[in-house]
């Protein structure tokens, strides 16, 4: 009988030779399980006994990918580096680490089917907003955030632009030629685009 361990590090073997062969290829559908299997070495039936189906697998890998990219902001976060060296090794960090894998892969990542989004979700509950509240409470110690803007608004506005990037497939699907449109939207996201200040709620008086 196989120990925790055995099956542990024999499910890590088939997840770190899919996310190597998905990132060798331009069309992650072309990669059978049987050549994951030969990579992995192992039989094309242990992978199925570990993921079931094909589909269940690519779901795994853009879990990785998830924890890949939330295990690299946390270690720029709390990292010495200036505030705005961290943003912008996060960005620039998140856009390498896409650029290795296919674009199957980050749509699962960002797409709303019942597996995917209660793990995303369950994420940015635990380790994702706690490491944002950090983040916010340094930028405002160090003058880049108004002190003003209460933490708790951005948590909400990051999450509501989490699940609305569910709602534009398209931009995934062939995002190396979105990159134009990502980095108009990740300047919204962070400067919003009004020059001058309105009172958009009438409260001046």
């Amino acid at each position: 009988m196989k120990t925790t361990a055995e099956n542990t590090t024999k499910r890590q073997k088939i997840l770190a030779a899919a996310v190597d062969l998905f990132r060798r290829t331009h069309d992650v559908k072309r990669v059978s399980l049987e050549a994951i299997a030969g990579e992995a070495r192992v039989s094309p039936t242990t992978i199925y006994n570990y993921f079931s189906n094909r589909e269940t697998l690519v779901a795994e890998v853009a879990k990785s990918l998830f924890r890949e990219i939330l295990d690299m902001a946390r270690s720029f976060i709390h990292s010495d580096l200036p505030f705005p060296r961290k943003l912008t090794d996060i960005i620039a960090g998140k856009i390498d680490i896409a650029s290795q894998v296919n674009s199957e892969v980050l749509n699962k990542l960002v797409s709303q089917d019942k597996n995917m989004a209660g793990f995303v979700a369950e994420a940015f509950r635990t380790e994702i907003t706690p490491m944002w509240l950090e983040f916010i409470a340094e930028g405002k110690k160090q003058g880049y955030i108004d002190h003003s803007t209460d933490a708790s608004s951005l948590i909400i506005y990051f999450d509501i632009l989490r699940t609305g990037m569910a709602s534009q497939p398209a931009l995934m699907k062939e995002w190396e030629k979105n990159m134009p449109i990502i980095e108009q939207l990740t300047r919204l996201m962070f400067y919003g685009f009004l020059k001058k200040d309105i009172d958009l709620f009438w409260k001046g008086g």
